[in-house]
């Protein structure tokens, strides 16, 4: 009650400054909050996608060198002369001619490996025999071939497929002042001539820096990491030599990813958390991993956190002043107005207010304004109208009285005929009598159509002594339709063309039937003329159809059916030149309403 108390007595400029500051405050921090809470998971969501593009990136390039490192691997398989050594080396006993297969395949190793950095080194073995292109000389190697038997076991349950042997470390030796780091790719050699027979197994040792070059400028978050490993938990690639030396499998998070875990997820190692994505080869099985920790993501979600509560204040204080200056523009003029309203209660009727806008205010004051010089000239336009309105009634009387007048007079001039025995002359003016009441009658726009008929064969008999008998008007009408209702004078537009433009050249003979019957098709009333006049042309026939003619008379009724009515109601024509016309107009069934004639 107190708050509302305090409301109702502040003025209008404070209410609209805290209505307007409401408005402002509560969406903007209700936005800020919706803000912070979805940070968070905005960054989440665009280091996903960002990261996903990243592996897929990694995964495509990576995939596309291991596919040439196969097919390298396979032209030394394919190639007829390698696997004819191997089988003459296989079948005959050591001797001089063995010496030279071998002599020939080191070489053949040696020639292949010329031009390939990424390549270390080639071994070939069979059986107890190993051919080798390797310029640090094969003990380095071959102590790590024999000391990782589980090499030459899953080249061999391959049969014959290409294995990828994980990345091993070679120790510090003469060649090198660091450890270096290789991968291998492997496969079982068949003499593809000789039922498949296998003839040994072939490796090709790549740098790990063919994959340096092409995951290490690679970055998913500053703090982030980037990692290649199978599914056995070797690390193929690291940014970290040291990473080599270790298992994933210790590490519970990759158990969780072989097992199927979402591609995004929070994993925890040494007490962090990360946000791991990983994607697996369709290649070779490998996985790509990326892990980013938590304290990544959540200094971006800082720096968008420190926009939102400077975007804030900064928007808070610019609508603050802003309600100030809104509200003061407002009211003012309505203060202004206010006064000039007590002025006008005091019948100070001279007081105006300045007008110094266009807007709505400004349209205000100027109706004020206007107000008052409408209060000092309201009694004298109340004059002038009723004057006005008496002059109209006059002007209606004498609208009245004229038709009936000129009906009057032909009344009278049509018994001077009777009386000096003019009955033709008295039959013509009675029937333009009854035209004329007929016309100026007032009413519904429909009428009987016993009386429309009346007035069409008045009509047609003025006609017939204008035009001297040079034509003949029947009419035939099923007497079951005479109590329905028709549209006043809906015969007269199409009389008269028939009459003035289908009888103007027949000097004798013509002819125009008038039918009104019951339409079957629709249930309504069928009238039809026809005349044997001059007909239309088709060219004209067609500007009538199309309503390229300004015969406003013969468009109305049947715009008005349609409708009214329905499109099945309405005016139809048809015309042949030199023999006549044809119009059918179709009119719904509408009795009359207790038995009144319209």
């Amino acid at each position: 009650m107190l708050k509302q108390k305090l409301i109702r007595h502040m003025n209008l400029q404070k209410k609209i400054t805290m209505l307007l500051v409401l408005s402002i405050f509560i969406p903007l921090t209700l936005f800020g909050y919706i803000f912070y809470q979805s940070s968070n998971q905005f960054v989440a969501d665009r280091t996903e996608k960002e990261t996903n593009q990243l592996l897929h990136l990694v995964n495509q390039n990576v995939d596309r060198l291991l596919n040439e490192y196969e097919a390298q691997l396979k032209s030394i398989y394919e190639n007829e002369n390698v696997i004819l050594q191997l089988s003459q080396i296989n079948r005959q006993a050591d001797g001089g001619e063995a010496q030279l297969s071998a002599d020939s395949i080191n070489r053949y190793l040696r020639n292949f490996l010329r031009g390939k950095d990424d390549l270390d080194s080639i071994y070939l073995f069979s059986g107890e025999k190993m051919f080798f292109a390797d310029f640090k000389g094969s003990q380095y190697y071959e102590e790590q071939f024999r000391n990782h038997p589980h090499w030459q076991q899953a080249v061999k349950d391959a049969g014959g497929r290409a294995v990828w042997i994980p990345t091993y470390e070679l120790p510090v030796n003469r060649y090198t002042f660091e450890p270096s780091h290789y991968f291998s790719i492997g496969m079982q050699v068949k003499n593809v001539a000789d039922v498949m027979q296998t003839l040994g197994s072939i490796y090709i040792n790549v740098k790990i820096t063919a994959l340096d070059r092409l995951a290490d400028q690679v970055r998913v978050s500053p703090g982030g990491t980037l990692l290649i490993a199978d599914g056995e938990g070797h690390v193929i690639w690291h940014r970290n030599s040291e990473a080599y030396r270790d298992s994933l499998k210790e590490i519970p998070f990759y158990e969780e990813l072989l097992t199927g875990q979402k591609p995004f997820s929070t994993v925890k190692m040494n007490g962090q958390l990360y946000q791991m994505s990983y994607m697996k080869s369709a290649y070779n099985g490998w996985y790509y991993v990326s892990l980013i920790p938590n304290t990544d993501l959540a200094e971006q979600s800082k720096e968008l956190r420190q926009f939102l509560i400077v975007t804030i204040f900064a928007f808070g204080a610019s609508f603050i002043l802003l309600a100030l200056w809104v509200s003061r523009f407002i009211t003012k003029p309505i203060r202004q107005m206010a006064v000039a309203m007590k002025q006008i209660h005091k019948e100070n009727v001279d007081f105006l207010l300045p007008v110094a806008s266009e807007d709505e205010i400004g349209l205000l004051n100027a109706a004020f304004n206007s107000m008052r010089r409408r209060i000092n000239e309201l009694i004298h336009e109340v004059r002038v109208v009723s004057e006005k309105e008496k002059e109209a009634e006059v002007r209606a009387l004498q609208a009245q009285i004229n038709p009936h007048f000129v009906y009057n007079s032909l009344d009278t001039i049509n018994w001077m005929a009777i009386e000096r025995q003019q009955h033709d002359i008295s039959s013509m003016i009675a029937a333009l009598s009854d035209i004329m009441r007929y016309a100026i009658r007032p009413g519904e726009p429909s009428i009987a159509l016993e009386e429309e008929m009346k007035w069409a064969e008045n009509y047609a008999y003025l006609q017939k002594m204008r035009f001297e008998d040079r034509f003949d008007i029947t009419f035939h009408v099923d007497p079951t339709l005479l109590r329905l209702k028709v549209p006043r004078l809906f015969l007269q537009p199409y009389l008269e063309n028939s009459i003035l433009h289908g009888m103007e050249n027949i000097e004798a003979g013509g002819l125009i039937s008038v039918t009104v019957m019951p339409d079957l098709e629709t249930g309504g009333i069928r009238a039809q003329l026809v005349d044997n006049g001059s007909g239309i042309k088709e060219d004209e026939l067609q500007n009538i159809l199309l309503r390229r003619t300004h015969g406003i008379g013969i468009y109305n009724l049947d715009d008005r059916l349609k409708l009214e009515y329905g499109s099945m109601y309405g005016v139809t024509m048809r015309s042949e030149w030199g023999k006549g016309t044809v119009v059918t107009i179709i009119l719904p069934r509408d009795p009359i309403e207790n038995g009144s004639s319209g």
